[in-house]
């Protein structure tokens, strides 16, 4: 078909920066994710520590960076590192994977990327702008006394590593705030505990064996002071005592182009508050699935990549499969966040056995262990409301616990909108909501400073006094003149503050 097709010559087609650039800050990193990429590439520099810290003044996140305590890298490792998909050979234990991670991750967030880095007695740095890369791929390389300083002055200071390496965001575009004074301590009240999150599942097992600290720290432009948080391992399998007693088992299975792999399948204890299950907030039916590990590190948590149809079947709320795959395993994407698998691959998984039981047969005992959970609590037909997403999450697990009592609930959310100026309140049935006016927000909070979670008594107390709300067909007359009077009360109190 192609045989009257010759070749007569060939042009060279080097990409172009900008346009290099503009892909990459589109492919799909949030900031979790990218950071969690930088400390893959700690942790293949045998780093022991990582700490990350948000440099911010009263109206913006000037900066962030990432220092480890790693061997460090000499020149000709740093042009590589610093290359867009370098020829970087990547050992069987490496978390790196494309020679992309560095680049990717950075320009998802930031249009300014230095790289300092230290072995013995030498510090190198190099730094990509936007505008060089756009200049025919020009990357600076920089004075090594400042590089020295910049070393010296922000990379674990007070305990100055050896070596190590400090990677340093600016001109940062992805994670910018608005014009609101509140703005920024509310985007912290909400970044950190979600990156937290993330480091902690991702990482668990590094941090739970010891091999690894990280650390996060916000530092304020006008104080000295900037405390690190220690990030707590988040285990998806750290659970105390089995749902099953017949579980774990450990299920196998030859994957095509892959190999052997060993899938061990846990069914967790109902009614268990813990983050290690929760995830963040996630619900049971959310978190169900395979969570895949290469090298110790997590890369999917939960999901069933196409090997059941019902991704959120809520009877399967208490299965989990971890995964290890081995090197060269299955293809993982470019954000190391979900696996690749094709549907003749996902076929095979379904084959997994122990010799007795398979993997059909696990789902089945899972559904059953759930459903004896049900019986035993004897769940009401209807959810039981709980207060959800606008307060801490230790106060939502603790009144969930409380409120709900191991049967299924459902959160009502908080959220801060514009309303008429004669309401501080609304019912949202249909979403589950209740929204507060912005206007009011000020008044309520008085000095404590704008967060997700902020207002936590007032939210509680209205929570309380409207949850009977939810859940109805339809509102009488009776009702809404009550909800009225509610909010004829409160706006008396909020306008003369």
């Amino acid at each position: 078909m192609l045989g009257t097709l010759s070749v007569i010559d060939h042009m060279r087609l080097p990409p172009e920066g900008g346009g290099t650039v503009r892909a990459l800050s589109r492919i799909g990193y949030e900031l979790p994710a990218a950071l969690a990429d930088l400390i893959d590439n700690s942790i293949d520099a045998q780093a022991t520590r990582v700490e990350i810290t948000f440099y911010r003044d009263d109206h913006e996140i000037t900066a962030v960076t990432i220092a480890d305590d790693g061997k460090g890298m000499n020149p000709d490792e740093l042009r590589t590192g610093m290359q867009f998909a370098g020829k970087t050979v990547h050992g069987k234990g490496d978390l790196g994977t494309y020679g992309m991670g560095l680049k990717s991750a950075s320009f998802s967030q930031c249009n300014t990327l230095t790289v300092v880095s230290r072995r013995g007695a030498d510090t190198i740095a190099s730094r990509w702008a936007v505008e060089e890369i756009g200049a025919d791929w020009k990357c600076a390389v920089l004075d090594p006394d400042g590089a020295k300083a910049a070393f010296d002055e922000l990379c674990m200071k007070g305990r100055q590593p050896v070596c190590g390496t400090l990677v340093i965001w600016e001109r940062l575009d992805r994670i910018g705030v608005g014009a609101d004074p509140d703005a920024l301590d509310e985007f912290f009240s909400t970044a950190l505990p979600r990156l937290n999150t993330h480091l902690g599942l991702v990482f668990h097992r590094f941090l739970q064996n010891g091999a690894l600290s990280i650390s996060v720290a916000v530092k304020h432009a006008q104080r000295s002071l900037a405390v690190p948080r220690n990030v707590r391992p988040i285990d998806p399998f750290g659970y105390s005592t089995s749902g099953s007693k017949s579980y774990p088992k450990t299920l196998e299975v030859s994957i095509p182009n892959v190999g052997a792999v060993a899938m061990h399948a846990h069914v967790w204890p109902d009614g268990v508050a813990s983050d290690n299950f929760s995830i963040g907030g996630k619900r049971g039916a959310e978190a169900q699935g395979f969570y895949f590990y290469r090298n110790h590190r997590l890369i999917q948590a939960g999901g069933w990549n196409g090997v059941l149809r019902n991704e959120n079947d809520v009877e399967l709320s208490l299965a989990r499969i971890a995964v290890d795959l081995p090197p060269g395993g299955l293809d993982v994407n470019v954000q190391k966040s979900a696996l690749q698998i094709t549907a003749a691959q996902a076929q095979t998984f379904l084959k997994a056995t122990d010799g007795e039981v398979d993997l059909a047969r696990f789902l089945e005992d899972a559904k059953e262990a759930y459903r004896a959970a049900r019986r035993r609590n004897s769940e009401p037909s209807d959810p039981i409301f709980v207060p959800g997403y606008g307060l801490a999450s230790g106060v939502r697990r603790t009144a969930e616990k409380r409120l709900a009592k191991g049967h299924a609930s459902q959160e009502i959310a908080f959220v801060w909108e514009q309303l008429e100026e004669d309401r501080v309140f609304e019912l949202d049935p249909i979403e589950s909501r209740i929204i507060l006016n912005r206007d009011y927000r000020r008044p309520i909070l008085g000095e404590a400073p704008a967060s997700a979670a902020d207002a936590p008594f007032f939210k509680m107390l209205l929570f309380l006094a409207v949850r009977s709300e939810f859940g109805r067909s339809r509102s009488s007359k009776k009702q809404n003149e009550r909800l009225d009077l509610m909010n004829a009360l409160l706006l008396d109190i909020v306008k003369t503050r």
